[in-house]
């Protein structure tokens, strides 16, 4: 970093060095997330120097984020440090950061699977990798969860500018496929980390919800709408509006992560572990209309509906981990999702159509069972990416 100096408008020459602070920064898109991305060797070593910098950047706490550049949206708030990979396995790694707005600091607990795509892209732009490669393959390590994902560019051409379009998504971008290899174990051993296929939790209001814990893509919490007079196909004021919904999917987020032993008391959970584990209500398809674009998506183009909630808030599309975790869930039998399905699903090649906010979201997985546990030795799921600015954010000094 190096200090921004202050300018005589009048002359054209540099006074004394103000207080900010000058980064490298790009930003990027990836699938639905918008997030700044920057070089490792760009930011402090330190860890809470580093937070500083990342949150002056994208302007938090403020909710609005009027003073850097995030969107005022934990969709559009991402942060990703990339680098080159130390490891023979990988050639890049990259780290992710959430900022939720409001919050006072960054959280870096799991991976975000849209934004992988846009790493892809950063790291053949920025030079990370060479582009005369023998294969259009470009493994990235995540620092959140360990995992290794393979993002193939084969569908670029020859300047990475092929414009591919996303169902539900009204932009174009760089097309990238993304295969998440041994997705399962994010921050638990197993597929199923409590052992068992469901779980029954009851609510402060008498009333009782099924849910499947399964950490695949990351920790995720299934419960059926139906316990909670919902359909899983509702729009976001909708579910905002719904007396007590918010208040039950905390409850039963709080009392998984104990579970978990994530928290020893629930009144933590949200302090303690706010984005882990998240929680998805799903439910059978249905047709519905999509919250922002109010396109209609057809019962027969979908598997199942879904909406996912993530630090207590909405979330206004589907998460790429999610559905990761989603489709996992569905070859699980016995499992809300694979109820929610139909039970239709089972282990083997399998392809699962996610009926969210904004659209459709397809992902493939291979399942199998082994000596009673079940493993997802690859997922797959086509995203897209594109640079949408690149230069130098200022970050103020205390």
């Amino acid at each position: 970093m190096v200090s921004r100096p202050e300018f005589d408008f009048a002359s054209g020459l540099p006074l004394s060095p103000a207080n900010d602070e000058a980064v490298r920064c790009v930003v990027m898109r990836g699938g639905t997330s918008r997030g700044l991305f920057f070089h490792e060797q760009d930011l402090p070593s330190h860890p809470a120097q580093r937070d500083r910098v990342i949150m002056g950047a994208i302007g938090a706490p403020d909710p609005r984020q009027v003073d850097g550049l995030g969107g005022a949206d934990m969709l559009l708030s991402k942060v990703a440090i990339v680098a080159r990979s130390a490891d023979a396995d990988a050639d890049v790694e990259c780290e992710f950061a959430n900022v939720t707005p409001g919050k006072e600091r960054p959280t870096y607990g799991t991976n975000c699977g849209n934004m992988v795509a846009a790493v892809a892209l950063f790291a053949i732009e920025e030079g990370l990798v060479s582009t005369d490669r023998d294969t259009p393959v470009i493994r990235i390590r995540n620092r959140n969860s360990g995992s290794l994902i393979e993002a193939d560019i084969s569908a670029l051409d020859d300047k990475g500018k092929k414009p591919f379009q996303l169902a539900g998504m009204p932009c174009t971008g760089a097309c990238v496929d993304l295969d998440f290899l041994e997705p399962v174990g994010t921050t638990q051993s197993l597929l199923l980390p409590t052992g068992n296929v469901r779980e029954t939790i009851f609510l402060e209001n008498g009333s009782s919800a099924d849910i499947s814990i399964v950490d695949a893509g990351a920790l995720y919490v299934f419960v059926k709408a139906k316990d909670l007079g919902l359909t899983a196909s509702e729009t976001g004021e909708q579910l905002q509006n719904a007396p007590g919904a918010f208040d039950s999917l905390e409850r039963l987020r709080a009392e998984a992560a104990k579970m978990l032993g994530l928290v020893e008391s629930t009144v933590d959970a949200a302090l303690v572990t706010p984005d882990v584990p998240k929680l998805a209500i799903v439910g059978p398809a249905v047709s519905y209309r999509c919250d922002a674009s109010s396109t209609e998506v057809s019962s027969g183009s979908i598997d199942l509906v879904s909406r996912i909630v993530s630090s207590q808030k909405y979330h206004k599309a589907y998460a790429v981990t999610g559905a990761i975790a989603t489709a996992a869930a569905a070859t699980i039998e016995g499992s809300t999702v694979y109820e929610a399905v139909g039970g239709s699903q089972g282990t083997g090649s399998q392809e699962v159509r996610i009926g969210h906010p904004s659209g459709v979201m397809s992902c493939a997985v291979e399942s199998r069972l082994s000596a009673g546990n079940y493993d997802i030795p690859r997922a797959r799921i086509r995203r897209t990416a594109r640079r949408v600015s690149q230069g130098t954010v200022f970050i103020p000094n205390p």
